[in-house]
C-alpha cells in the first residue's frame, strides 16, 4: 500500500463518476519545494506526507468564477495545499504558545516539549510541533504525528473543542486514502458519511 497507489484508485473513480471533483485536484510538487516547506516546520516529515504532496498539492474547493462547490475526497474536510498546511500549523502553535504563557497555573513552561518527547499516538491535549496538518475545515484538522514510536506517522484529528483526545484514526495516510478509495468503489460509508455524486461533484451525506 502506498499513497500513490491509493490516490490512483481515488482518481480513477472520480474521473469516471465525479469528473468535476477530479478536475479540481491540483498538480503535485517537486521535491525541492516540498523540502523547503518541510524545513520550515523544523520536524522531519514521514515519507508518506512528502508523497502526498508529490501526487497532489491539495485541491480546489470552489470554482473561482462561479463559486460552485467542486466536491471533496474527504467527507468533512479538504486536503490543504502545502502553503496552507504550514500556515495552519503555525497559527495553531502560536495559539497554544499564547495559551501556555497566559496560564502558568495550568501549563508548565516546557509543556509542548514534554508532549513532543512522548510516543506517537499519545494524546497531547494541545497542538504541538510534532503535528503536521494536511487537511481540514474550519476548526477541525487531520494531522500526521511525526513523533517516534509504533504509531509514528499515524493520522489523528485535531479539533479546537477536543484537541487530539479522540486518538489516532488511521495508521498512516495511505491507510486513510485506501479506506476512502474503498468507500467510493463500493458505495460504503466512512464513519457516518456515504459518498454521493451530483452533477459530477463528489459530496458526502450522513447515512441514515
Amino acid at each position: 500500500m502506498s499513497v500513490a497507489n491509493e490516490w490512483s484508485r481515488i482518481e480513477a473513480w472520480c474521473r469516471t463518476h465525479a469528473p468535476v471533483t477530479a478536475a479540481a485536484f491540483q498538480p503535485g510538487l517537486g521535491d525541492a519545494v516540498i523540502e523547503e516547506f518541510e524545513a520550515s516546520t523544523g520536524v522531519t516529515w514521514p515519507q508518506e506526507l512528502r508523497e502526498l504532496y508529490r501526487v497532489h498539492n491539495g485541491s480546489l474547493t470552489h470554482d473561482d468564477r462561479t463559486g460552485l462547490f467542486l466536491g471533496s475526497v474527504l467527507p468533512d474536510k479538504f486536503f490543504y495545499p502545502i502553503d496552507v498546511a504550514t500556515e495552519v500549523r503555525l497559527t495553531l502553535l502560536e495559539t497554544w504558545d499564547e495559551t501556555i504563557y497566559e496560564n502558568p497555573d495550568l501549563y508548565a513552561e516546557d509543556e509542548m516539549d514534554r508532549h513532543d518527547q512522548r510516543d506517537a499516538g499519545t494524546a497531547a491535549t494541545m497542538f504541538i510541533p510534532s503535528f503536521v496538518p494536511f487537511a481540514g475545515l474550519d476548526e477541525y484538522h487531520y494531522f500526521v504525528d511525526t513523533r517516534n514510536g509504533a504509531l509514528h506517522h499515524c493520522v489523528t484529528e485535531y479539533a479546537s473543542d477536543a484537541t487530539d483526545n479522540g486518538g489516532p484514526i488511521w495508521a498512516s495516510i495511505s491507510v486513510m486514502l485506501g479506506a476512502h478509495a474503498a468507500a467510493l468503489e463500493t458505495g460504503s460509508t466512512i464513519g457516518v458519511w456515504k459518498p454521493v455524486v451530483s452533477k459530477g461533484v463528489l459530496e458526502w451525506e450522513v447515512d441514515a
